[in-house]
């Protein structure tokens, strides 16, 4: 073989051994990248140094047993039943909060319903209605 091409083959063996060198290292700094990204977020921040929004959820905000009372109080207020969405409407009303916020919203309902079912196992109350939308009171005995 000619000395010239040898010595391209050569240099070219090279240079593919750098470049693959440094690939690794491209990849390597990408993903050390991409879990400082991730911590960032975690704490709030998007990966560009501006805060993220925060969630809007509902935990903490009733004390222990506060929410399960209300709705009681609720229920034996309105005998003829409640629904969902008129449950968390009112409790949003005693609370004084603001219930146009789409997210707080679901998360509260997700709490309510939670605590109608578990009324619902103890026997203290029943779902009448068909459908989706039913009303819930307390059992007449």
């Amino acid at each position: 073989m000619e000395p010239v091409a040898q010595a391209l083959i050569s240099e070219r063996k090279n240079v593919l051994s750098r470049l693959r060198d440094h690939e690794a290292i491209v990849c390597d700094l990408k993903t050390t990248l991409a879990h400082i990204d991730a911590t960032l977020f975690h704490l709030g921040y998007y990966p560009d140094g501006a805060e993220a929004p925060k969630k809007t959820m509902a935990a903490g905000l009733f004390y222990t047993g506060e929410l399960p009372r209300i709705v009681m109080q609720l229920l034996r207020a309105h005998p003829e039943g409640l629904g969902l969405r008129e449950i968390v409407d009112r409790v949003c009303f005693q609370k004084g909060w603001d219930n146009d916020h789409e997210r707080f919203n679901r998360e509260l309902r997700l709490k309510v319903s939670r605590t109608l079912d578990r009324k619902k196992l103890r026997g203290v109350i029943e779902r009448i209605g068909d459908g989706a939308v039913g009303r819930w009171r307390i059992i007449r005995r």
